[in-house]
């Protein structure tokens, strides 16, 4: 996987950590071999990366672009801020910043076959000029502190081994001042709402990801549990403390369709 335009712009800020490594590709790693989560949230998203953006969409009920519109809508710029994209995937909000937003884009994420689709996405859209995408994870930032002016991740909590120390390390990344945003899957606390959820969540979403890939049937039998038991260790309440002990003294929060995705927001004191 090759940048073009915006390689010489980014690789300062890569080679900078002793932990990114930079090829020839363009990407840098620095997660640690031995990190199982990692190793597993590679594994599993690898294996849905071609099909990604189309079956997201369905299978989030057509959810899925309004939640990631809705969470660009509530990023703050100015021009030629510099945007740190954790989690990018396919590069999807990567892309809708670029879109509405002139400014610099740098999109992380553990799986060499999602950036490989979001690059091709982006050369399509002729933005390899202001986006870069990196491989590498989220417990291991390979950049200097207080180099972004907006942090944003997506789905991320889940798959790391622990958030208040990944919250920490993408508030060591951001600049004072600078705002941090998430979009994570949630867990609706209405009672008719949540039963309808674990239906769809046991039942009827793992039917439906059969015709996708054996692949996406593994993720439809993984995210209702998964989904659970984070938002049973970490309810909202605490992960908004988490926030605020991590330097954002006021934290936004917006449940979506029923409480099924949280977006939460902050400035970095």
């Amino acid at each position: 996987m090759k940048t073009k335009k915006g390689e010489d712009r980014w690789h300062p800020l890569v080679e900078s950590h002793a932990a990114g490594q930079v090829g020839t590709t363009g990407t840098t790693s620095s997660s640690p071999s031995g990190d199982s989560t990692a190793i597993f949230a590679q594994d599993l998203f690898d294996g849905i990366a071609r099909s990604y953006d189309t079956w997201a969409q369905a299978l989030t009920l057509f959810q899925y672009l309004r939640w990631r519109s809705f969470l660009v809508s509530q990023m703050a710029f100015r021009p030629g801020n510099i945007v740190l994209d954790v989690c990018t995937g396919t590069a999807g909000v990567a892309l809708e910043i670029a879109n509405r937003h002139n400014g610099q884009i740098v999109g992380l994420d553990i799986s060499h076959s999602m950036l490989e689709a979001g690059l091709h996405a982006v050369e399509k859209r002729s933005l390899d000029g202001r986006i870069q995408l990196i491989q590498g994870c989220a417990d291991y930032l390979p950049f200097p502190d207080d180099t972004f002016d907006t942090v944003v991740f997506t789905y991320l909590l889940r798959y790391v081994q622990d958030p208040d120390a990944t919250i920490r390390g993408l508030s060591r990344v951001l600049k004072p001042g600078g705002q941090l945003l998430s979009l994570e899957l949630g867990l609706p606390s209405i009672r008719w709402v949540h039963a309808l959820w674990l239906i769809y969540t046991k039942s009827i979403l793992p039917t439906l990801a059969l015709p996708a890939s054996q692949g996406w049937h593994r993720v439809s039998r993984f995210l209702g549990p998964s989904i659970s038991r984070f938002w049973k260790r970490y309810p909202v309440d605490e992960l908004a403390a988490m926030w605020r002990q991590n330097g954002f003294p006021v934290v936004e929060i917006k449940h979506l369709f029923g409480g099924a995705a949280i977006v939460m927001w902050g400035k970095k004191h």
